[in-house]
């Protein structure tokens, strides 16, 4: 009986016990309080507080309204604790306030200024600090050390605790070294060697050439370049299959450097099948729009011509008056005989109109600048096919590093935001040029910007010194002159030529040229020109003098040029047609008159586009003629040597004085060039090497005889050279060695087998 009374009393004790309160806080469960007491805070207002708090006074409440309370105060970031409680009628929130940011220090930097970094940092001065925004500035920052080459950075940062709950914040940086790579390998390459497709792709493998570019930083954004530069490329050869399987790199700690590996499926090569126009909309006349086509049945199939022809329909259509239109290529493969037919589709499409055009990125450039490149505005039709068109043109440009152009649905369902994000690049160059021939040594310093003031605008100063010659430039060119498509520049010489063994006399000259250009088409453009400058001519030679008086002469001289172009690309050109033809007339006043024209057709072609094997060939010719009834001035006439045969010296071939074999130029000439570049054997094509054969043929002939001169030797001898040469792609520019073998000649020319210059292409 005992027993059992003793547990029936410890039932009602455990039972009463479990309904009774416990005394002083306690996690509430299900309960109802009257007033929300808050504590710990110093900075934050008990108000701000409370608003955070999801439990109402007076309504009954549960852990989890208590949970979704510390996480929204939590979520604030103000406090780096929170914890609440019920003590009888009253909430208990007792909160602990993150620190302030005093200052915010960045040491250890010496190749990244501190200002950049710090743009990168989220904990700014008077702002809360947190444990969570200290580690992402952490990673910003080291993501942008990888960025630049330098994945081997690491960073840390200290907290150094003040009076009145603030902190000071530093962070500590040991940059390492660059980060470059050390070797590019490809698998399942086939129909395209690995140095062909190194060529391709913009990352490059360390070497004396990528010391001042530093195309040999790692970075992965630029693979995922690589691998559209390689679908790119694949595709316009007739590889529509091709694809990346995928891009795997590793970081030898030993060497520092990484190594790339790009597995590929290289797939079937393709030729184009039928080429046909099919269309929905009535009246569109689909035999017209035929001459819009690049594509071409049996040549070998070209992505970047299916693109072309696509622009090129659209824009034709929209001309028309067609603004919605969409063009949609269709392909049908054959894989029997490996032929793809392309069916270009023209539809109505979706009545859709552009509601604005975001910019974002441009810190530099102008926003007009950007939107001129658009061949439509705010408030215009929407066409998927333009906003590609101003990508490529934007790219074109070669301000950016990267150009985005994305879109987003707009304020209605015919409404679309064009929404533009690029990235800028360095847009300055300094180049110097050298070269080494009769006249002795040559060298260029030049400083070119092609986004003057983010204008757009290019501005070019030059300065040439040689053992016989100085001269100085300044041009300045605005391709959108008073905002429209019309480029305008002007130019302002000084050259100065002293008394050498091929120029009898000294010349001095100093002027300027205004310049206006109109493009017709993409590819064809018109020119106008005005020069006026003043020629001095001094220390002449006695027995030359009838030839080169002494004397100043003021040449005034307006004229036009026309140019057809479809280079691929005129620093280092592989595919495409150039064709200028140029007229000068002087004797708008001054002292000189003559009617001068000129003309230059170039022609490249890939030879052997698996081997990077490319020819061309160059015709030359001019012609100038005194008018007015008056002759050409013998220092008017066209002067030629190695410049355009190779083998011969400055001013080496044409004309000359009978007694002092001195030249004298001549009236007409013309000169043509065959040349076939390669890479050079033996040496991976990173160094930059290449090689390459040539052969020229030309003369110069024709003089005005001035009154007292005479008699000179004007031989029609066609003059010819073979030989080959080794270019350097160098940091500072390409570099050329020039070996020629003079096949036939004039007596009185004179020869020099070796050349090396400094330059570009155009």
């Amino acid at each position: 009986m005992r027993r059992a009374a003793v547990f029936t009393v410890l039932a009602l004790a455990l039972v009463i016990g479990i309904g009774t309160p416990m005394m002083g806080p306690s996690p509430a469960h299900a309960a109802v309080v009257s007033t929300i007491v808050v504590s710990g805070n110093t900075r934050v207002e008990d108000a701000t507080v409370e608003s955070y708090v999801l439990i109402v006074p007076g309504q009954s409440f549960g852990n989890a309204e208590i949970d979704e309370s510390v996480k929204a105060l939590y979520g604030t970031g103000l406090f780096s604790d929170v914890a609440i409680s019920v003590s009888g009628n009253r909430l208990l929130v007792v909160v602990e306030e993150n620190s302030v940011v005093n200052t915010v220090v960045i040491q250890g930097n010496r190749k990244i200024k501190s200002d950049v970094l710090l743009q990168l940092v989220q904990s700014k001065p008077r702002g809360v600090l947190t444990e969570a925004k200290l580690e992402g500035d952490r990673q910003r920052m080291i993501d942008y050390y990888s960025a630049q080459g330098r994945s081997a950075a690491s960073i840390e940062y200290t907290v150094t605790d003040l009076p009145g709950n603030r902190a000071d914040v530093v962070f500590i940086i040991d940059e390492g070294d660059r980060t470059a790579i050390g070797r590019i390998t490809f698998i399942g390459n086939d129909a395209f060697s690995e140095s062909r497709l190194r060529s391709v792709i913009s990352s490059r493998k360390r070497s004396i050439r990528t010391l001042l570019n530093r195309k040999d930083v790692f970075s992965e954004a630029k693979l995922a370049a690589d691998q559209e530069a390689l679908r790119r490329f694949y595709m316009s050869h007739g590889y529509a299959d091709f694809r990346v399987i995928s891009v795997d790199w590793e970081f030898n700690e030993a060497t520092g450097r990484y190594s790339v590996v790009f597995t590929i499926d290289e797939g079937q090569r393709y030729r184009f099948g039928e080429i046909a126009i099919d269309s929905t909309i009535p009246g569109v006349d689909t035999n017209a729009l035929m001459r819009q086509v690049k594509t071409r049945t049996g040549r070998v199939f070209n992505s970047q011509r299916v693109e072309e022809t696509v622009e090129n329909l659209t824009i034709a259509l929209s001309r028309a008056g067609y603004a919605f239109v969409q063009v949609r290529p269709r392909g049908d493969r054959n894989f029997e005989n490996h032929t793809i037919s392309i069916t270009y589709l023209i539809d109505e499409g979706p009545r859709v109109y552009v509601e604005r055009i975001e910019i974002i990125g441009n810190t530099k450039t102008r926003d007009y600048v950007i939107r001129r490149e658009f061949d439509f505005a705010e408030g215009d039709a929407f066409n998927r096919v333009l906003v590609d068109r101003a990508e490529r043109k934007l790219r074109g440009l070669n301000y950016f590093e990267t150009v985005e152009i994305v879109t987003e649905p707009g304020s209605a369902p015919d409404r679309i935001i064009v929404i533009v994000r690029v990235v800028e690049e360095a847009t300055g160059e300094f180049a110097i040029g050298a070269g080494y021939g009769s006249g002795g040594f040559i060298a260029e310093v030049s400083l070119d910007e092609r986004n003057f003031l983010g204008r757009g605008q290019q501005l070019r100063i030059a300065v040439g010194f040689g053992q016989d010659e100085q001269s100085y430039t300044v041009s300045f060119t605005d391709p959108y002159f008073l905002g429209y498509n019309i480029s305008a520049g002007v130019d302002a010489y000084n050259t100065i030529q002293g008394r050498s063994s091929f120029r009898p006399y000294r010349s001095d000259t100093i002027g300027g040229r205004l310049r206006f250009g109109l493009p017709i088409t993409d590819d064809l453009t018109v020119n106008a020109i005005y020069k006026l400058d003043q020629q001095e001519i001094s220390e002449t030679a006695k027995s030359t003098s009838v030839y080169f008086p002494n004397g100043t002469y003021l040449t005034s001289a307006a004229g036009y040029s026309i140019v057809y172009s479809t280079i691929d690309n005129f620093q280092d050109p592989s595919q495409g047609t150039y064709i200028k033809g140029e007229q000068e007339f002087a004797g708008l006043g001054g002292d000189v008159n003559y009617m001068k024209s000129t003309g230059d057709a170039r022609y490249y072609a890939k030879l052997m586009p698996d081997r990077d094997v490319v020819g061309f060939v160059r015709g030359r010719a001019g012609n100038i003629t005194g008018i007015n009834g008056k002759k050409v001035m013998v220092f008017d006439n066209f002067f030629q040597g190695s410049e355009t045969i190779r083998g011969f010296s400055t001013y080496g071939f044409g004309p000359v004085d009978a007694k002092t074999k001195k030249p004298l130029g001549g009236k007409n000439y013309w000169n043509a060039t065959a040349e076939v570049q390669f890479p050079f054997p033996g040496i991976s094509p990173d160094f930059g090497f290449r090689g390459a054969v040539f052969a020229d043929a030309g003369t110069l002939v024709d003089v005005d005889v001035p009154k007292g001169g005479g008699p000179i030797i004007n031989s029609s001898t066609i003059r010819s050279s073979v030989g080959g040469s080794v270019m350097w792609a160098s940091p500072i520019g390409t570099l050329r060695a020039d070996m020629a073998y003079v096949l036939s000649k004039a007596k009185t020319d004179d020869t020099q087998w070796f050349k090396f210059s400094a330059g570009r292409a155009f």
